[in-house]
């Protein structure tokens, strides 16, 4: 392959198969603490990136319908220090925000809402990254990383019929094309499509062994 053939940023899809239970899910989300654990939740029932779940507050939440806002990054300033700060989300500029479903499920935890560090102030996205990784390591789990709950949600989504145009606004993507590429292999409802409309057509046609046999010593005694 020459360097003009070569993709750029290529795109893999997600392997459903080797995703987290939701048994195991629940087993982190108490294993990594009350603190951080609404950042797992939100993940796990919005489909958001780490920061974004950081970003959250109550108020962002309202009838059954999250509008996300900001999300937390790790921002190195001018004497050099990096400090945890707001920002605007990932291909939105500042004052952009992106409106997801809430599944009445995570009601109980909105008033754990905005997850802070044991300092009470706001965390680095690598906090809950280091904490998901012991509590991994406690729980004796396959090297799950906290970024496969956003893979968890789409697959549940898109699996269950939710159309991917509107999975990958919720997701935030810069373009349908890299929900497709990247999920587009989950999506059922073009697959029963397919069975359909090709059962419509061909299944008249395929006859079954028997059925083609009595066919044929029809047209023997018509002979």
């Amino acid at each position: 392959m020459t360097q003009a053939e070569k993709l750029e940023n290529p795109v893999i899809p997600v392997d459903d198969r080797k995703l987290p239970s939701f048994d195991e899910i629940t087993a982190i989300a108490k294993e990594i603490g009350p603190r951080l654990s609404p950042a797992v939740r939100l993940m796990t029932c919005c489909g958001l990136r780490i920061g974004e779940s950081l970003g959250v507050f109550p108020e962002d939440i309202r009838d059954g319908t999250l509008r996300i806002r900001r999300q937390v990054i790790r921002y190195k300033d001018a004497s050099g220090k990096y400090t945890p700060k707001y920002a605007p989300l990932k291909h939105r500029k500042e004052g952009e925000w992106r409106d997801i479903p809430v599944p009445a499920s995570l009601e109980p935890f909105i008033d754990r809402l905005p997850i802070r560090n044991a300092s009470g102030g706001m965390p680095y996205p690598d906090l809950l990254r280091k904490s998901w990784d012991r509590a991994i390591k406690r729980l004796e789990l396959p090297a799950y990383n906290p970024h496969d709950l956003r893979h968890k949600w789409t697959t549940v989504a898109l699996t269950n019929g939710v159309s991917i145009h509107e999975v990958s606004r919720w997701l935030g993507h810069r373009s349908i094309k890299v929900t497709v590429d990247r999920y587009g292999h989950l999506t059922q409802d073009g697959q029963e499509r397919c069975r359909q409309v090709v059962e419509t057509a061909v299944g008249p046609h395929m006859l079954t062994p028997g059925r083609a046999s009595a066919v044929r010593g029809a047209d023997l005694v018509l002979t």
